[in-house]
């Protein structure tokens, strides 16, 4: 056990060293009439010391002992005082005066904490060892306390407490106290504790009781080690308790901790009874160099020639350089060095530190930092390795970072990087390169500085630097082009003109700027005017047609086709009808065929043909309406009753009379497929659900209707009609209802069913109806009781209506309506002619039937109709090629393939698929590659270089040079270490003044091998310590020198007689005193006898002697250790040894003391124990006990007596040597020794019956016979002897048959059924009811969907209260049929999306709605003015508010003014208004006008008047409003209606850019650049100079003429302004009458005039809230208003208008008539004002 370890565990017992160190075992005791005395022990042997520290007045009751200062602590009892001193007894000293004496103390050395017992106070104090400081911890209690402790791991005290004879635990702050025990000794004294601090042991020092005591810290067992004395204290050493007893007072004792026999060791001396006793290991005082208890630790760094304190090690001068704490054996911590390790490192390179002593960086420096110590920042301007690099291209006048070059406010404009050294390459400019060249033209680049384009800009930009795009609805070159009509809010494409979203309805082209031809309308003119009356062009906006439609025709643009009849004759041919009303007139030709025999009849609107049965031919015919291409479809081996065609999947079903099936025809291929296998009765009457794909037909014979999908899959009976003869089967177009006829001429009506209800309804009775069809809301009928009629019926009944059909026909004759469109017109197809051709090639159209191009599509387009643009990415003939590298990914052209944004770097060309030629790349291949690596070529995009740069460049494009230390390739090499910091060539990396310390190699790169420094390393490392390597510059050790060696490099060796580190140790006991190892101090030749150890500095141990310790002391007498040199036991040998020393055992058949007793009777005569005479291997049988000498008890026999008589009869006792019975066995016994049980299976006396049928044949008791654990199955009885009685089976009988099948028995043992179960019941038992879920024999059923998941029947399997929803039958197990769903499928599904199914449980449709329907279950339609998915959608803003379509939205007949769209629900864009948003409001300020009528709603920019901002100001106006007078321009010139400005200059006189300022006085003519210089007063006329003579007249006539004049001027001043104001006044009243304005809404301090405008071009759509607009004082149209110019300019009596004729004539505006200033032409604040009047 290591040394430091033991002190913590022991604390004041003072265990100090392991028994393997060196050092002298000491034991101390205390002598209350004496003193301390000590004794040196070895073995059992106490041999005084000198000097033996003795003060026989000090009454030393309690003792410690610091093994860290090596000193004694006790206490003077006299003086009630704390001393502490050497072993010795030298520096002794006073720790602590008390108030009274003190009864234990204890020491904790590594918290330097004593604890001592007050005997007066009662408690527990604790003194602060180094400061001295003493604090209460324990108040412990009234009585004595008298024994204290320490378990120093867990910080605990122990104390015993005399008084209440117990012990007490707290911890080291003394909280968490308590009672450990009571003791059960009287005076409980001597407490110890282990090194683990597992174990307590304490005495008693009272005389009744005499014992030792041991209790486990964990279970709190106690137990007595040793009885026999009066013991009063005691220690712990090394496994061994070292006690003091009251009772003897000249010896102490040793006893293991485990207890055993006491062992006396004399004091040589008698002493008080009361003593205590500390065993401690001693090492006396440490060599130089070296510290610490055992003396094992070595001095730190102390300053100078100063060796360290060698009890802590503490360096009195402080420490060396680059060292630090109080034992100067902590180097400075990473970064700091000096003295006390309180200097900074400087900015070392990499991660390395500076020099802990002397502060040098060994690898020199960051970036930025030059000096040895790197403390130097560098320069500004300069950057790097060694301050070398010079700073970019940095902003303003800051300078780079002086580490990384990086410019901290960034770059001059044109520069990037974080050091300014790139230039901005391509597009980029500006700060940082974030600016970009604006769009120049022919892909030219701007000017880096300032972004000019030299040679103007892109179609679509504008500006300075052509940085401005084109404002919305402009375009082209300079933006000055005006977009066209395009769609929605969108604004054309700002270069090309081009709408993106398309145009306007009525507009085409790729700008939209041209109008539909005549006869084309709406989106991109895709519609074809229908059928407008007297040939009349349609609105190419909405295709209305303005004066209706051609006969024949409906609706607003006259594209609802002809509603025609067809009737078709079985004993003529087919007859065709235009219906008008109620009239139908006989169409021309009438396709008669007098021998075909027609009965079916369908028509296909896609083709617009035909299709019929010629029954004489037994074939299906086609033909055109007006019976050309007649063609043969396909030849039945029998005649037909029914056809029904879905155009949609080109699929014709027929019923064919013979076979009795229902057969499918492919109309595109002819094949031909049995669906239905009808019935065995006549299938008379087919029709199609085509939305759910449903077949529904008429079993005349059955009188039924059944149903069944396309597939011929979930046929069923839908209903049995209560028809004879049901025919003329009909279905609406929602298929909710089925109608039909009764063709029997016993019943006549017309009946209605709903398809979901099942409800069926009679419409009509009256005729015997045959045939009917569907249109529109109506029944068309056949009756066979009318041949010359046709009817009409509402699809609700009522009154039917009769129409002519002008000729007697055979009563049996089907009928078709339908609306015939006629043939397309070119460029348009489908069923109503309303959808467009494709992109068909060249000048073919398509197909106008499907729309198919015959010849395929124009470049651009693909699809079978050629209506789907190419995908972005595609161009060409069928999208077939791809689009090369054009610039942001935007898509090709997608006719041309071109690039209309240019190409992305590295590419060039129309279609940018030329790749940059080598040496070249990025935007248009302009820029120019960099250093790229060998011959490599940089990448045609982004310039980067694949391969990397030539030495001494970097960058992705290798356009900037290696700045600073950096070099070679990609800069990753560095400069060497060039001698003085030089910095090397960047291409080689040679150092042309060579290299410095520790470098060398080409370039001083190669720092030195390990084990050399130096220049040119040419010089060899010393013994450096551990691994470590010298410096390789200055060849120093950094972690001292390897032992045996000294020196700053570790080159001089240690002197002979000294090893180690530093050549601290001397060599100690060496054999012959030859020298030591000078590295380890190990003896080369060995030890003197007696000492071993490599060093030799060790004592043997005890049991140990000779050369080298390699002897073992033999048995010595009590463990006494033998001589350590000749290995003689002093006290004689251990029992069973002799000889000097001790090492002859006992001869054979001896042993004990001296060998001097006999063996007794051992097993096989065999040799004792020599010690104790004890058999080793037991004894001869019928003897026992340790020496064999005592015979067998009773009841025993054998060997060592280790047997027991077994079951012998009536307890007889057995032989003791073979154990044999003499009388035999007792019952369940056998054997000669009735040592074995009854085999398994017998019992009784002798074994001799056997057992019957026990449970698992398990055996039955030996002795009675009883099965113990019951019987096997089937059987029962004590002995299990009896069989079951019948019913009955198992274990003791005890189970009962349960439902056999039949009522059969069960089998007696298992319960089983042979012939199985009732139904119901399971099991092998048939014990177990059918699990919830399953039902019937063996429960092999399951039952099906239950309503409420309740368990079915468990016999019949019958669901007992219904189904769950989706689901029927008396077992629930038949699924709802397709379009049912609910409780009981009695509910039918609604309009679930893509005609998916709903679900048969809910009837939610899965997918959603069809558009315009919703609810979960879509059978809600779209409410009023809302469309779309779920209704989510509004109607936008339809013309004269028209419900939009309520699945699109879309607006059928165009928008309202103020929106546009196909939804009308996109507002007109700032700038535009009216329907459709045609028209633009250019001239109004903002561009801001009334989307719907156009009103200018902030006013007109200047230069412009009127409501709508349309008419420009008349000459000699200007400004907002055109309010302002023009001035005095010359050659009587207008001026600009916008600044006011004269373009052609000012007259004479006048002067300024308006020409409203007058020459000032001495100036005169153009511009006022004359002087009057020869006017004697200095004035002159300013237009043509002549000099004026006021100031003559004045002299001449003096002061009375003056003063006359000044007065009258002022009187007539007066008498105008008075005029003014009364004719302002008058003028006011008249206003008031004029515009009916309440007095109090006039202004009443300076005449202006406030009021109401509201206006509307249509007074029938005026809003009900009045609308405030702000008018310009001169729109007045109702009122007489002069120009302000025509006044004050005007001689020849013309008042010209300012009037605007955009204004309504219902608005007014006054302006007042004497509102000018005639000084300066302008007009007077008044006039100014805008005036507001309501003119209503």
């Amino acid at each position: 056990m290591l040394y430091s370890t033991a002190l913590v565990l022991f604390g004041h017992i003072c265990i100090i060293a392991a028994a393997s160190s060196s050092g002298k075992v000491v034991v101390l005791v205390t002598d209350y009439d004496g003193g301390i005395y000590k004794y040196s022990l070895s073995g059992d042997v106490a041999t005084p010391m000198k000097p033996s520290f003795v003060e026989t007045s000090t009454k030393p009751l309690c003792l410690d002992y610091d093994p860290v200062y090596r000193q004694i602590y006790w206490d003077r009892r006299s003086t009630k005082t704390i001393m502490k001193a050497d072993l010795d007894g030298r520096n002794m000293q006073t720790v602590f005066k008390s108030n009274s004496s003190v009864r234990d103390i204890a020491i904790d050395w590594e918290t330097r904490q004593l604890f001592f017992a007050d005997d007066k106070a009662h408690a527990i104090f604790c003194l602060n060892m180094t400061s001295n400081a003493v604090s209460r911890f324990i108040s412990a209690t009234n009585d004595e306390v008298h024994s204290l402790v320490l378990d120093t791991s867990r910080r605990l005290m122990y104390w015993t407490d005399v008084g209440h004879a117990q012990i007490e635990q707290a911890t080291y702050e003394g909280t968490n106290r308590k009672v450990l025990t009571h003791t059960g000794s009287e005076w409980p004294t001597g407490l110890v504790i282990d090194p683990q601090g597992d174990y307590l042991f304490w005495c008693d020092a009272h005389s009744s009781n005499k014992d030792i005591k041991k209790m486990n810290l964990k279970t709190k067992t106690i137990s007595v080690l040793l009885t026999g004395k009066t013991y009063y204290d005691a220690t712990y050493f090394e496994g061994k308790l070292f006690i003091v007893a009251r009772s003897d007072r000249s010896h102490f004792f040793t006893l293991s901790e485990n207890g055993g026999q006491e062992t006396s060791v004399s004091l040589q001396r008698s002493m008080s009874e009361w003593r205590r006793i500390k065993v401690i290991r001693y090492y006396g005082e440490c060599a130089g160099g070296h510290y610490g208890i055992t003396c094992n630790s070595t001095c730190g760094m102390c300053s100078g020639t100063d060796t360290c304190d060698t009890a802590i090690g503490h360096c009195p001068s402080g420490c060396q350089a680059g060292w630090t704490g109080d034992r100067c054996d902590t180097e400075c911590e990473a970064g700091y060095y000096g003295f006390n390790c309180t200097s900074t490192c400087g900015n070392c390179y990499g991660e390395t530190v500076c020099d802990h002593a002397t502060g040098k960086c060994p690898s020199g420096c960051q970036p930025g930092w030059i000096s040895d110590r790197c403390n130097i920042e560098c320069e500004d301007g300069y950057y790097g390795f060694n301050c070398t690099s010079t700073c970019g291209n940095c902003y303003g006048e800051t300078v780079c970072d002086h580490a990384s070059g990086k410019c901290p406010s960034g770059c001059q404009p044109g520069w990037i990087g974080d050091r300014c050294t790139i230039e901005c390459e391509g597009d980029p400019r500006g700060f940082n390169c974030t600016s970009r060249c604006g769009k120049c033209e022919d892909w030219e680049v701007c000017d880096k500085a300032s972004g000019q384009c030299s040679i103007g800009c892109e179609p679509g930009w504008s500006g300075e630097g052509c940085a401005t795009e084109c404002e919305a609805g402009y375009y082209g070159f300079n933006c000055t082009s005006t977009c066209g009509n395009c769609s929605g809010e969108t604004v054309c494409d700002h270069a090309s003109g081009k709408c993106p979203s398309g145009c306007q309805p009525g507009w085409i082209g790729d700008r939209c700027n041209i109008e539909c031809s005549d006869g084309y309308f709406g989106f991109n003119c895709s519609f074809t005017c229908a059928n407008c009356k007297i040939k009349t062009v349609c609105n190419k906006k909405n295709g209305h047609c303005p004066s209706g439609c051609e006969p024949g025709w409906s609706g607003d643009r006259c594209n609802k086709g002809k509603v025609v009849v067809l009737v078709t004759d079985f004993d003529g041919g087919i007859y065709k009808y235009s219906l008008s009303g109620d009239v139908a007139t006989p169409m021309k030709p009438s396709f008669v065929e007098t021998s075909m025999k027609p009965l079916c009849l369908d028509y296909d609107p896609v083709y617009r043909q035909m299709y019929w049965e010629r029954r004489s031919a037994k074939t299906i015919m086609k033909a055109d309406l007006d019976g050309h291409y007649k063609q043969t479809v396909y030849k039945m081996k029998s005649s037909l009753r029914d056809m029904d065609i879905d155009w949609e999947t080109r699929q014709l079903f027929l019923v064919d009379d013979k076979a009795l099936a229902i057969f499918c025809l492919n109309m595109t291929s002819n094949a031909v497929s049995r669906i239905i296998s009808a019935t065995n009765n006549e299938v008379h009457s087919l029709v199609l659900d085509t939305s759910r794909r449903l077949i529904y037909w008429s079993d005349v014979g059955r009188a039924q209707i059944e149903q069944a999908t396309y597939e011929g899959t979930n046929r069923k009976v839908l209903t049995h009609t209560g028809s004879d003869w049901p025919t003329g089967l009909v279905i609406d177009p929602q298929g909710d209802y089925l109608f039909w006829c009764d063709a029997s001429i016993s019943n006549k009506n017309i009946k209605k069913m709903n398809i979901k209800t099942k409800k069926i309804s009679v419409l009509i009775t009256g005729k015997t109806y045959y045939d009917a069809t569907y249109f529109e809301g109506k029944l068309y009928i056949i009756a066979r009781s009318d041949s010359s009629h046709f009817f009409t019926l509402s699809e609700n009944g009522g009154q039917e209506t009769a129409h002519s059909l002008q000729r007697n026909m055979s009563e049996w004759r089907r009928i078709k309506v339908i609306r015939y469109y006629g043939e397309c017109a070119g460029g348009h197809y489908g069923i109503t002619c309303n959808s467009t051709c494709g992109m068909c090639s060249g000048t073919d159209t398509c197909d106008t039937a499907i729309g198919h191009c015959p010849s395929g599509c124009q470049a651009g387009w693909t699809g079978d109709r050629c209506d789907t643009e190419c995908e972005d990415g595609q161009y060409g003939v069928n999208c077939i090629q791809s689009c090369a590298q054009c610039e942001d990914e935007s898509v090709c052209d997608k006719f041309s393939g071109q690039c209309p944004s240019g190409c992305r770097p590295g590419w060039r060309g129309e279609r940018c698929d030329t790749e940059c030629e080598d040496g070249y790349y990025g935007f248009n291949c302009t820029s120019t590659c960099g250093n790229c690596y060998s011959e490599t070529v940089c990448d045609h995009a982004s310039g980067k270089c694949p391969s990397g740069c030539q030495p001494g460049w970097i960058g992705d494009r290798c356009t900037i040079e290696c700045e600073g230390d950096p070099r070679g390739f990609n800069c990753t090499s560095r400069c060497g270490k060039c001698e003085d910091w030089e910095v090397c060539d960047k291409a080689s990396g040679q150092c042309s003044i060579g290299c410095e310390p520790g470098w060398s190699g080409e370039g001083c790169a190669t720092e030195c091998e390990a084990g050399y420094y130096g220049f040119n390393c040419t010089s060899t490392c010393g013994n450096c310590s551990g691994e470590t390597v010298c410096d390789h510059a200055r060849g120093k050790c950094p972690s001292g020198c390897q032992p045996g060696w000294i020196g700053d490099r570790c080159n001089i060796e240690c002197p002979n007689g000294s090893h180690g580190f530093q050549c601290q140790h001397t060599c100690i006991r060496c054999l012959n005193r030859e020298p030591c190892d000078k590295a380890t101090g190990d003896c080369i030749g060995g030890c003197e006898a007696g000492w071993t150890g490599n060093k030799c500095n060790k004592e043997c141990s005890d049991g140990y002697f000779g050369f080298n310790c390699s002897s073992t002391c033999a048995s010595c007498k009590d463990g006494a250790v033998c001589n350590k040199e000749s290995g003689h036991c002093p006290s004689g040998c251990e029992p069973g040894w002799t000889g000097d020393r001790c090492n002859n055992e006992c001869p054979n058949g001896s042993y004990g003391v001296g060998c001097q007793h006999s063996c007794s009777r051992c097993l096989n005569r065999e040799p004792c124990d020599k010690v104790t005479g004890r058999c080793i291997h037991g004894c001869e049988s019928g003897w026992t006990g340790n020496k064999c000498n005592k015979e067998c008890s009773d009841g025993y026999f054998g060997f060592n007596c280790s047997s027991t008589c077994a079951s012998c009869k009536d307890g007889t006792v057995c032989n003791k040597e073979s154990g044999h019975c003499p009388s035999g066995c007792e019952p369940g016994w056998t054997g000669d020794r009735c040592n074995k049980e009854c085999p398994n299976g017998s019992y009784g006396v002798g074994c001799q019956h056997s057992c019957s049928r026990c449970l698992n044949r398990e055996p039955c008791d030996k002795v009675t016979g009883r099965c113990i654990n019951g019987c096997e199955s089937g059987w029962t009885g004590n002995m299990c002897n009896k069989e079951c009685s019948g019913g009955y089976f198992g274990f003791s009988c005890s189970s009962t048959c349960a439902n056999c099948k039949g009522g059969t028995v069960c089998n007696k043992e298992s319960g089983h059924c042979p012939s199985g179960c009732e139904p119901g019941w399971i099991g092998d038992r048939c014990n177990k009811e059918c699990p919830n879920g399953s039902y019937g024999v063996g429960c092999q059923q399951t039952c099906s969907r239950c309503l409420n998941r309740e368990p079915c029947d468990k016999v019949t399997g019958r669901c007992i209260d219904g189904c769950e929803s989706g689901w029927t039958g008396n077992m629930c197990n038949k699924e709802c049929s397709d379009g049912y769903y609910g409780f009981k499928c009695s509910s039918t599904c609604a309009n679930c999306k893509g005609g998916t199914l709903c679900n048969k449980e809910s009837g939610h449709c899965p997918s959603g709605c069809e558009p315009g329907w919703t609810g979960d279950r879509c059978n809600k339609e779209c409410p009023g003015g809302t469309y779309g998915a779920e209704c989510e959608m509004s109607c936008g803003g339809c013309l004269d508010g028209e419900s939009c379509n309520k699945g699109t939205g879309n607006c059928m007949s165009g928008c309202d003014e103020g929106w546009t769209g196909p939804r009308c629900d996109e507002e007109c864009s700032p700038g535009y208004f009216g329907y459709n948003c045609n028209s633009t409001c250019k001239y109004c300020r903002s561009e801001r006008c009334d989307a719907s009528r156009g009103y200018c709603l902030n006013g007109c920019l200047p230069g412009w008047k009127g409501i709508h901002c349309t008419a420009a100001c008349p000459e000699g106006m200007y400004g907002d409003g055109c309010l302002s007078v023009c001035g005095k321009c010359g050659h009587n010139t207008s001026c600009d209606p916008v600044t006011g400005q004269c373009s052609a200059g000012c007259l004479p006189g006048w002067m300024g850019e308006t020409c409203v300022e007058g020459c000032p006085v001495g100036r005169y003519g153009d511009g006022c650049t004359s002087t009057c210089h020869k006017c004697q007063s200095g004035q002159c006329d300013a237009a043509d100079g002549t000099c004026r003579l006021q100031a003559k007249i004045i002299s001449e006539r003096g002061t009375s003429v003056v003063v006359f004049l000044l007065t009258g001027a002022c009187v007539l001043i007066l008498l105008l302004l008075l005029i003014t104001l009364g004719i302002a006044c008058m003028f006011r009243r008249r206003l008031r009458r004029l515009s009916m304005i309440p007095e109090n809404r006039t202004g009443r301090d300076n005449c202006n005039f406030f009021a109401h405008e509201r206006y509307s071009g249509d007074s029938s759509s005026r809003s009900n809230t009045e609308e405030f607009v702000t008018f310009n004082p001169l729109y007045a149209a109702d009122l007489d208003v002069v120009s302000p110019a025509a006044t004050s300019l005007g001689s020849n009596g013309n008042q010209q208008s300012l009037l605007d004729t955009d204004v309504p004539t219902n608005s007014a505006v006054v302006v007042p008539d004497k509102g000018t200033r005639q000084e300066s032409g302008g007009i007077s604040d008044d006039l100014a004002a805008p005036l507001l009047i309501n003119t209503e």
